[in-house]
């Protein structure tokens, strides 16, 4: 039930915590939060780590419901958007994987209740019944595993309550999205308890298609969550939790940004096939073929045992999951045959996921001055994938591919306290790693582009790893709920295939090599004025060695090929700051706030981005002339999407109205970021210019929020921005395709939930 809505938003949009719920608080300060960041219950401002934490009630008013919402309320969390799910990327202070391979892994871990997930695209999902959101920065490998080397986005669903309730919620909004939301929760007897929980969501789509009459990145899914907790005994308890979700749609939406006069796409003019589009940053049309396909299922259980064994607990996590999306999309982007064919070019590709994992931990509970975890993890995945983009032309590619992943993990983290105020804190993490490859390539090997007849007969790779990461930080108590820390960690992200259309026997047998980091922090927590402020600041640089990166690379004839290379060196430092404070009973306000300076250190003979001429940077690697090989040094250059500076500011106002059974209340949530370059490679096309969006919401809630009635709006002041920005496919070097997403846009909604 969400019944402490007056104090939890002003702090919990913000927080620095791994998991964050919170106690009784006095009626004009903030609230104590203890948090799990160390997989251990714990005072927030004891914990050296640095994350952000939206409580229930959070992401309840600021409308959080799908993953990708975390970017406009996580500071130093950015999205890289791609034409489908299994394009994005996550991004922590700058860190994240943009690349269509199946066989690489994220560097930022995305865990569902205790349970990381293979494929990045499983997180972008739509958000139901959360207890609990976090986003921890940095390397967190010691405890969460190889795939966290930049930072990890936790999230906790909601748990059995003891008594019988349930929650109904509703909701519809200006561009035609309707969702609705229920669920029931109580005991079963007198040591088993039940949660079920619903959802069906249909929106129309926010980029229209002349062509079809449609709109694009349209999407209609519905899911169903059941968790079962048992007290065996007084020292057991069993939760088992199973879902299912599925979700029908067409592709996400590419308007054209920019397109020269009299420019050509494969050799055909377009010029009528703008009729009606207005071409640039502010492109809400399209007119292409075909509206495309994205078709998902995904189901999850998993089992958690808690022993407990006097001194020290012993708990196991169990789970499978199983994850399917199928794609189509118009390669294209327009409404005329291209090379004879009527429809044009159209990619599909189907990805299917099964992961296994189990982990034991045995945790610690006695007091005393040391404080420790022990844990193994296992996990085996397999991916796989075909694809089909044609039916001729340049870009012809058709294969099956799989790749798999097996992982062995021990781990074990401690606390000492070294004094009354100061404290050891250490972990360390052993890791084994082996994948595997298989590619097959169907189309006929005299038939371009380049590599055609390579893998005509399936070409298979294997390759093993072992890794050993830790984490030490040491904390001082400078006063009463002033805390300093400084924390030294190491990350690591395991070497993966680049399974692409580019595909060769020298890729099956030469893997992506893993990718390393050294993290360093110092930081302060600290809490003032009658516990009415809090003021948390940390400092960070991290150095990066062989990030994997994807780039799109020109062939000799003519066609586009994607592929991952290890960018040598990155470096990512910067500032991060919050400020929550509740000076009153009504008022809530907190600003947050990342500066960031990411930067490529080592990459000599990186790619040329498309056009790019002598005077800007793009030099001969042989002597041969421009015509053959070509590369740029990218040291000192930003990283992709990584905004300098990028800062939140929230407000909430209750007005307390003594005569009426209900209260009122304001909520304001502001986002700014500076411009960013979505090509690691500099492409000046590529850029987009710094934005603030504002989002806002007034309404109603009972008392005992039994009910509550929220009008709200998202980009009140409809400040347009993209979500990626890149070439398009097969038209001339300077045209640009964007990805909108629909935060860009301005709607407005009302939301009704009833709780019982």
């Amino acid at each position: 039930m969400l019944t402490k809505s007056r104090t939890i938003v002003g702090l919990s949009a913000l927080a620095f915590a791994q998991a964050a719920y919170a106690q009784e608080a006095p009626e004009a300060g903030l609230e104590e939060i203890v948090v799990t960041a160390q997989k251990r219950e714990q005072n927030l401002q004891q914990v050296p780590v640095s994350v952000t934490a939206l409580s229930a009630d959070a992401i309840i008013n600021k409308g959080i419901t799908q993953f990708e919402n975390l970017a406009q309320v996580a500071p130093g969390l950015t999205i890289t958007q791609g034409t489908q799910r299994t394009g994005n990327s996550i991004n922590v202070r700058g860190i994240g994987t943009s690349v269509f391979s199946i066989g690489v892994e994220p560097a930022v871990s995305v865990v569902v209740d205790d349970v990381p997930i293979l494929n990045q695209g499983q997180a972008f999902a739509t958000l139901t019944d959360i207890e609990r959101i976090e986003v921890l920065r940095g390397p967190q490998g010691t405890l969460f595993g190889k795939n966290a080397s930049a930072g990890v986005v936790n999230i906790v669903t909601r748990a059995p309550t003891e008594e019988l309730s349930g929650r109904i919620a509703a909701s519809a909004t200006t561009d035609e999205e309707y969702r609705v939301e229920a669920g029931i929760s109580g005991p079963l007897g007198q040591n088993v308890g039940f949660r079920i929980n619903g959802f069906y969501s249909d929106f129309r789509g926010y980029v229209k298609n002349l062509a079809t009459g449609n709109y694009l990145g349209a999407d209609e899914s519905w899911g169903i969550r059941g968790k079962l907790v048992a007290d065996l005994s007084d020292a057991v308890k069993i939760t088992i939790s199973a879902e299912h979700s599925e979700t029908e749609g067409n592709s996400t939406p590419r308007t054209v940004r920019t397109f020269p006069a009299g420019g050509t796409v494969f050799g055909a003019s377009i010029a009528t096939n703008f009729a009606g589009v207005r071409v640039g940053p502010d492109n809400y049309v399209l007119n292409q073929n075909y509206d495309g396909i994205a078709k998902g299922q995904s189901t999850n259980v998993s089992g958690r045992i808690s022993i407990d064994l006097g001194s020290v607990d012993l708990i196991s996590v169990t789970s499978f999951q199983k994850w399917g999306l199928d794609t189509q999309d118009d390669t294209d982007q327009i409404n005329l045959p291209v090379f004879g064919v009527p429809t044009g070019l159209v990619q599909t590709s189907p990805y299917d996921t099964k992961y296994f994992t189990q982990e034991l931990r045995l945790v610690s509970t006695a007091p005393g001055p040391f404080q420790y975890i022990l844990g193994a993890f296992y996990a085996d995945g397999k991916t796989d994938r075909s694809f089909d983009r044609g039916p001729s032309g340049p870009l012809l590619a058709r294969w099956v591919a799989d790749s798999g992943t097996q992982t062995l993990a021990a781990f074990a983290q401690g606390t000492y306290d070294l004094a009354e105020t100061t404290h050891l804190d250490a972990g360390i993490r052993y890791n084994h790693e082996k994948i595997d490859v298989s590619f097959l390539r169907l189309n006929p090997a005299a038939v371009p582009p380049a590599n055609n007849a390579a893998c005509l007969s399936t070409c298979t790779g294997n390759a093993s790893d072992d890794a050993v990461t830790g984490k030490i930080s040491l904390r001082q108590d400078v006063a009463d709920r002033v805390m300093v820390y400084a924390s030294f960690a190491t990350g690591y992200k395991g070497q993966g295939y680049d399974v692409s259309s580019g595909f060769t026997p020298f890729r099956a047998a030469n893997p992506v090599k893993a990718e390393t980091s050294r993290a360093y922090e110092i930081g302060l927590k600290s809490r003032f004025l009658d516990n009415k402020v809090q003021f948390n600041i940390t400092g960070f640089w991290t150095d990066y060695n062989n990030f994997q990166s994807q780039s799109a690379v020109v062939q000799p004839d003519g066609s586009i090929q994607f592929q991952i290379d290890n960018v040598g060196k990155l470096r990512s430092r910067g500032i991060e700051f919050e400020l929550q404070t509740k000076p009153t009973r009504a008022l809530s306000f907190d600003v947050s706030g990342t500066f960031l300076d990411a930067k490529v250190t080592e990459f000599p003979f990186a790619n040329c981005y498309t056009g790019q001429t002598a005077g800007q940077g793009c030099f001969d690697i042989d002597g041969a002339g421009p015509s053959t090989a070509q590369a740029q040094n990218l040291a000192g250059k930003r990283l992709s999407n990584a905004p300098r500076f990028m800062f939140t500011a929230s407000t909430m106002y209750d007005i307390f109205m003594e005569s009426m059974p209900f209260d009122a209340f304001v909520t304001l949530d502001y986002r700014y970021q500076t411009s960013v370059n979505f090509d690691l490679f500099q492409n000046p096309l590529y850029v987009e210019k710094a934005f603030g969006v504002l989002n806002s919401s007034i309404g109603i809630r009972q008392r005992d929020d039994a009910y509550r009635i929220t009008l709200f709006a998202n980009n009140l002041f409809d400040k347009n921005f993209a979500s990626n920005l890149g070439g398009l496919i097969g038209g001339p070097a300077t045209a640009v395709n964007q990805v909108l997403s629909r935060n860009s846009r301005r709607y407005f909604g009302i939301r009704a939930n009833y709780n019982f």
